[in-house]
């Protein structure tokens, strides 16, 4: 049951996906990635999660929980996320275990700096923490800092994305027309060591003002004129032949960065979430 929380836990920190993109090696002039990032919006956004669905021999009997997800900054220096997600889950024994997530994180528009804070308790136990800072070089490789768990210095390669240039990078996939996006993640978790590689794909955009049957909380001036796109991201080991990924999203992404349906499958079991409040929230003055 523990383990199920942890992994839940490391992948709940991959929400800043995202939820949380353009490469720095790329060639994208500073200009025009701070043109594309202004498109985003700053907000508040809380979702009500609910058990989606159980696999045949899973020993999760019941789920429920909550995410809190902020993105807040501008498109002159940078982003920033913060993710609280809190889930309940019960055992096929009648025990209950719950996984308190916070995720935070800081990102330069230009994609040259992340950094990161991360923790997860289980049952009010600290069972991971992560925190350190990733810069990337003018050849493109990111060599990452780290201050907890423990001092350490790792070089993770170029060729790597940090989560707004990932969510930036989906959106530029869809506006596009474009349907696979293949692209490595960094984003600090798993004691800020970890590179995931990552398989998006995105659907035919929903025109807007389609899909009528929207929660409440959507139905912003905000919004009214916004395209959107359904995705889906499946996380998989850097480097692993593996076919099965360890941890797949789903979720309506905004044209402007806002998310909505989401559906986090974790392979034992799915849960779903609801957004139950949305914000709009002012942008941090440019310095």
């Amino acid at each position: 049951m523990n383990a199920i929380c942890r992994v839940a836990a490391r992948r709940a920190a991959a929400l800043g996906l995202g939820l949380a993109a353009g490469i720095a090696t790329a060639a994208v002039a500073g200009e025009a990635v701070a043109e594309e990032a202004s498109a985003f919006i700053a907000h508040r956004a809380v979702y009500d999660l609910t058990l989606d669905r159980m696999a045949a021999k899973s020993t999760v009997q019941g789920a429920r929980g909550r995410i809190v997800y902020e993105f807040s900054g501008n498109s002159c220096d940078g982003w920033a996320m913060s993710l609280r997600q809190v889930v309940q889950i019960d055992g096929e024994d009648g025990q209950s275990t719950v996984s308190d997530t916070l995720a935070t994180s800081w990102e330069d528009v230009g994609g040259g700096t992340f950094r990161f804070a991360n923790q997860n308790l289980v049952d009010r136990n600290v069972r991971e923490v992560s925190e350190g800072r990733a810069e990337r070089s003018a050849d493109g490789n990111v060599v990452v800092q780290i201050s907890k768990p423990a001092e350490g210095r790792v070089e993770i390669g170029s060729g790597v994305v940090f989560p707004t240039q990932h969510m930036r990078r989906l959106i530029e996939t869809a506006r596009k027309g474009e349907t696979i996006l293949s692209v490595k993640v960094f984003d600090g978790t798993d004691a800020g060591r970890k590179v995931y590689d990552t398989m998006g794909v995105v659907g035919r955009p929903v025109a807007p003002g389609g899909n009528g049957a929207l929660e409440a909380a959507v139905r912003l001036p905000e919004l009214k004129e916004t395209r959107r796109w359904p995705v889906t991201v499946s996380y998989f080991e850097a480097g692993s032949d593996q076919q099965t990924p360890i941890y797949t999203l789903s979720f309506e992404l905004f044209e402007n960065g806002i998310s909505r349906d989401l559906t986090l499958d974790y392979g034992d079991f799915r849960l779903k979430g609801t957004m139950a409040t949305l914000d709009i929230l002012p942008p941090t003055p440019c310095r």
